[in-house]
This record gives structure tokens, C-alpha cells and sequence, in this order.
């Protein structure tokens, strides 16, 4: 599977700009945070912009430069890249990262990110309304790789 298919899923789920005062993720635009963009512009010595003007371009460098590559996904087999990437994604690199040490089989690390987004909630209910949206993306990923 390349890059390409395996980003085409979790894209699926990543929308268009948002802005909700619960999300700990802040100001997003296809699932890029405006941190992130800011960062992405600023190494790249271009000026801050909103993340509401992310292009194709710059989504598709940011993922695959700081979330793939900086994943290590590149070097796992595809079933794993693609639960490590989407998880990268939605949760961040270092955690996705540190995932991989409790396991390498792709369903159970699902289950450990399952777990950990169920805890997200448990510790701040305010969460409770994105827990379905993220269940439901566990369950897709799950019937893809199975």
C-alpha cells in the first residue's frame, strides 16, 4: 500500500475548518491545528497565514514530512502504518510512537488507542461529544485492516 492510500483514509475523516471551543486541538483545517500550520510556515520562512488557507500542497508535505516520516511509518508494514499514522494524526506523533511499544499487531494497538480515548473521557467529560467520531474511526480502521 503506498503513502498515498494509506493518508486517503484518515483524510476521510479529517474535515474542513473548524474552530470548537472544546476541542483541545484548537483552530483545524483537514486536521492540521493552527499550531502546527504556524510551525509548518515558520520553518518553511513563509508568513503566518489562518489555517483556513492550508493548501493541497502544504497538507500533503505536512503529513507526510511530520507525521509519516516522523512516525517512522515508512519503515512498517502497511496494516501498522496505517493505524500508526491515523492514530499520529489524531493524537500526535510521541504518543503514537510510544504506542508501538506496547505492541506491533495492528488490532491491539487499536485497543490500546481505544482505551486511551475512552480515559480522555473519563478524566474530562466535556470530551464526551467527539468520543462517538472517534470510536466510529477506530471501528472503520478496524474493518480496513481486518
Amino acid at each position: 500500500m503506498s503513502y498515498e492510500t494509506i493518508i486517503s483514509f484518515s483524510l476521510k475523516f479529517e474535515g474542513g475548518y473548524c474552530f470548537d471551543k472544546d476541542d483541545k486541538g484548537g483552530e483545524t483545517n483537514k486536521g492540521i491545528t493552527k499550531v502546527t500550520y504556524d510551525a509548518y510556515r515558520t520553518s518553511n520562512k513563509l508568513p503566518i497565514q489562518s489555517v483556513k488557507l492550508i493548501s493541497d500542497k502544504e497538507i500533503n508535505d505536512i503529513y507526510y514530512n511530520r507525521y509519516w516520516l516522523a512516525a517512522g511509518c515508512d519503515k512498517l508494514e502497511d496494516k501498522l502504518a496505517m493505524v500508526v499514522l491515523d492514530f499520529s494524526i489524531n493524537s500526535g506523533v510521541s504518543r503514537a510512537v510510544k504506542y508501538l511499544t506496547l505492541t506491533t499487531d495492528p488490532m491491539k494497538y487499536i485497543a490500546f488507542r481505544e482505551t486511551f480515548l475512552n480515559d480522555i473521557v473519563k478524566h474530562n467529560p466535556s470530551q464526551q461529544k467527539f468520543l462517538r467520531g472517534w470510536l466510529n474511526r477506530t471501528a472503520a480502521l478496524k474493518k480496513l485492516i481486518a
